[in-house]
């Protein structure tokens, strides 16, 4: 059997099934005489099942019979075209609106060929004069108008698709060029840094050489030796920011609990929050599983997000640190579904969440945090590279990190997500003592 020869026969067996069923109908038909003679045709018709059909008399009438439908939908909807509250072409507008999936095959008292083509182009799938109707012609119009009916909604539902993949694609290219662009940056930022490396190494014995004879020198001198030593310094820092940008080095990995990552990095910023009247609040869920990463790179991550959340609140406030797990119930699929190893639906997932309650981030804004070199922080407070280097990190470790304005109220959300490891979770079980012999337990 050739390809042609099964497609017609699947329409054929698609047609004799449709024939089977109990064929819903609404006729929307003012003039009774006609709507019982339509009935007879249907009659006649050599349907397995009577069709059951619906009179509405008017586009009232049909509104609240389609209304009243529900789970138990039209088939298929024979119009007359001059209603009480409806006339012509506005006619079938009305309806369409009232019923954009369902076939519609028009009823007309004249034989106007011109206009039977003006309505199909619309999306009538029939037009019948009422003078030529007998049953034959009145079962194949109705099983042809659903079948079309039907491949029409499924071409919509494949044409739907079609322009979801194609923004799919065209998503998937641009953070392709983006990503192309980062990796040139990175390799330009590396360069860069090296070059300025031995300079700056110049200039710092240079300063060392004059702090070994500060007595010896005047005061503007010192404060002078004090502004070189202060740039130096931030030099470096932008330096180092720029190497870890740069670098895909091979990551230490090993099992870690997310609790003490966050714990040592609110420790070794304590000072900095302390000067910023920030407190931080920790509800750290017990029994974390671990998770598997470079300790000093993660807690680098952990240090940067809760120093720009604290950055965030120039008045001080509260950071609020959560870690929490469970399983992954969706996950977007721009945010990595299309590596391997990175998180998915179903996966048993580590999740840190840091909150400040500061203003929030401008949506213009938030577009643009995680390019390189992007920041709105004075001179000299920020470099820009502070969440994409974060951002890079969580990457390597095959993670998400996300960043969003509070739905409930001013300020920023940022998540960091990682997939759990189940190794080793025997260590993180409470020990239990086993029962002294002879106690009841």
């Amino acid at each position: 059997m050739n390809a042609e020869e099964t497609l017609t026969e699947s329409a054929q067996l698609k047609a004799t099934d449709l024939a089977r069923l109990p064929i819903r109908i609404l006729c929307i038909e003012d003039n009774d005489s006609d709507f019982l003679l339509l009935q007879e045709h249907l009659k006649d018709a050599p349907f397995e099942k009577t069709p059951q059909l619906i009179h509405a008399r008017s586009l009232r009438d049909a509104s609240a019979k389609l209304g009243q439908a529900g789970e138990d939908p039209f088939h298929v909807i024979l119009l007359d075209l001059n209603l009480p509250d409806g006339h012509g072409p506005e006619t079938y507008h009305r309806v369409r609106e009232l019923a954009p999936l369902t076939a519609i095959t028009i009823l007309s008292g004249t034989t106007d060929h011109e206009l039977a083509l003006t309505f199909v182009q619309q999306g009538a799938q029939d037009y019948l004069p009422k003078d030529s109707i007998n049953g034959d012609l009145l079962m194949r119009s109705i099983l042809y108008a659903v079948e079309r009916q039907r491949h029409r909604r499924e071409m919509a539902e494949l044409n739907e698709r079609l322009r979801a993949a194609k923004l799919e694609l065209e998503t998937a290219q641009m953070q392709l060029i983006q990503a192309e662009k980062l990796d040139s940056l990175g390799r330009l930022a590396a360069s860069v840094a090296h070059e300025v490396k031995n300079p700056l190494a110049t200039i710092q014995m240079g300063v060392d050489y004059f702090q070994r004879r500060r007595t010896t020198l005047p005061e503007p001198a010192c404060t002078m030796i004090d502004y070189m030593q202060d740039a130096i310094t931030r030099a470096e820092r932008i330096i180092h920011e720029m190497l870890d940008f740069s670098r895909s080095e091979t990551l230490q990995m090993r099992p870690c609990s997310m609790n003490d990552l966050v714990t040592d990095a609110i420790h070794m910023v304590q000072h900095e929050l302390t000067r910023r009247k920030v407190r931080v609040e920790t509800e750290l869920t017990e029994y974390v599983p671990e998770i598997r990463a470079d300790r000093s790179k993660l807690v680098q991550v952990i240090i940067n997000v809760i120093i720009n959340a604290a950055q965030a609140m120039p008045d001080g406030g509260v950071v609020q640190v959560r870690t929490m797990h469970g399983e992954l119930i969706t996950m977007h699929r721009n945010e990595g579904l299309r590596e391997m190893d990175l998180p998915r639906p179903g996966d048993q997932v580590v999740l840190l969440e840091v909150i400040d309650h500061g203003p929030g981030i401008p949506p213009e804004v938030l577009r643009r945090i995680f390019e390189p070199f992007f920041t709105t922080k004075p001179t000299g407070e920020g470099t820009g590279l502070g969440l994409p280097v974060a951002k890079r990190i969580v990457e390597l470790h095959r993670g998400h990190l996300q960043v969003k304005n509070l739905e409930e109220g001013p300020g920023v959300r940022v998540r960091i997500m990682l997939k759990a490891d189940f190794t080793n979770i025997s260590r993180l079980l409470p020990t239990v003592e086993p029962p002294a012999e002879g106690v009841a337990h």
